[in-house]
């Protein structure tokens, strides 16, 4: 039986992004090892159950300790050799380089997943761009002799990695997103009234480059207008990000009457079908948000910026708003227009259904990787 490692950042990451490729690829005859950290002990357990091998692999997200990072190469070496696997499928930057330098001294087979750079990709403060300049050129020197694939969920994370000739371009890849379940997601058309008002969801890790502040402003000065619209807002914290918002700062939203503060939740599907659009006015290094793509399958209107992969999955005036990054207005401009409008948001919502059954499925994400896994596997045996 072939074995596969898969390498990540976050336990939540892969339990919200990659648990049902990866019980695919279980279904499909393969073993099943993922190495990441380890930090909720219900999703270890879930795992487990699933018939996972988890190793545990302590890393830091945001560290930039040489020395830290030295031990973290040093262990997930160790889970490698225990592992012994196949084919190592990574995912983010730190796993991605790690992985990459690891495949090369072990002559395993390596595909890196690129969900969007984030932070690493668009900041222009010097210990990013310093970062950047490191990561790369690491990344260019072991890649140079080795049959690794690269994955992109944006075009400009794949430009950038085409114009700094960090791996060569014919083993650059575009994919488009996690891929989602169209059963779990099934359409539901929205039903609400004008007079009810407008019901925003904004779903995400609580990041201030997300575009939460802009997007309640915008709600906020649409009610002084006298333009009804309320906004939920679910999320997680996330204290490794310099940008993260404290609790403190969402509870002062939450004071207003038109903001419902949900928290943590698992019952995002529910959340979308109660709410007419669902809104990421997001600045930072998208791939394909995974609650957009969700939010079109279930039948909503979606509104974002054209970053990242975010274009991909919302196409302007077809089946949401793309708006301008940073601008207040542009968020409320296009609110107003739905809020007025309930036949827009069905007639946005039935195209974006059809666009995420013909690009964003499961089973054409799912395709798209195990050809690579056969190509590789198949390059390994040669």
């Amino acid at each position: 039986m072939k074995k596969f490692l898969y390498v990540i950042n976050a336990d939540w990451y892969f339990d919200l992004h990659w648990v049902e490729r990866a019980l695919y690829f279980k279904d499909e005859g393969y073993e099943i090892h993922i190495a990441m950290p380890i930090n909720d002990p219900l999703i270890l357990d879930r795992l487990n159950q699933l018939g996972f091998s988890i190793h545990a692999l302590p890393l830091e997200r945001t560290s930039m300790s040489i020395f830290n990072e030295l031990k973290i190469l040093i262990k997930l070496k160790k889970i490698i050799m225990l592992v012994r696997p196949d084919l190592i499928h990574s995912v983010t930057i730190k796993p991605n380089l790690y992985s990459t330098i690891l495949c090369r001294f072990n002559k395993i087979p390596l595909i890196s997943t690129y969900p969007g750079l984030g932070t690493l990709g668009v900041s222009k403060k010097l210990k990013y761009t310093l970062s950047r300049k490191i990561i790369f050129s690491i990344l260019r020197a072991f890649s140079s002799n080795q049959q690794n694939i690269a994955f992109f969920e944006n075009d400009e994370d794949l430009s950038l990695f085409c114009d700094k000739k960090v791996i060569p371009t014919s083993r650059l890849e575009r994919v488009f997103g996690a891929g989602i379940n169209l059963e779990s997601f099934s359409f539901s058309p929205s039903y609400r009234e004008n007079s009810e008002g407008l019901n925003v969801f904004f779903a995400s890790r609580l990041l201030k480059n997300k575009g939460l502040t802009l997007l309640f402003d915008s709600v906020k000065e649409l009610n002084e207008q006298g333009v009804k619209v309320h906004l939920k807002i679910a999320g997680i914290f996330d204290s490794d990000s310099p940008f993260a918002y404290t609790a403190e700062e969402i509870d002062k939203m939450a004071i207003y009457p038109f903001v419902d503060w949900l928290g943590k939740r698992s019952d995002i599907k529910n959340l979308i079908s109660e709410s007419d659009v669902v809104c990421l006015p997001t600045t930072y290094g998208e791939g394909v948000p995974r609650i957009l793509i969700e939010s079109c399958a279930v039948g909503r209107p979606i509104i974002t910026t054209p970053l990242g992969g975010c274009k991909d999955i919302c196409l302007d005036g077809l089946n949401g708003f793309l708006v301008e990054p940073n601008s207040r207005q542009s968020i409320s401009l296009a609110l107003k227009k739905l809020a007025l409008n309930h036949a827009l948001i069905n007639e946005y919502g039935f195209n974006g259904r059809k666009l995420v059954e013909s690009k964003f499925s499961n089973q054409s994400v799912f395709e798209q990787h195990k050809d690579k896994y056969r190509f590789m596997l198949t390059e390994n045996e040669v």
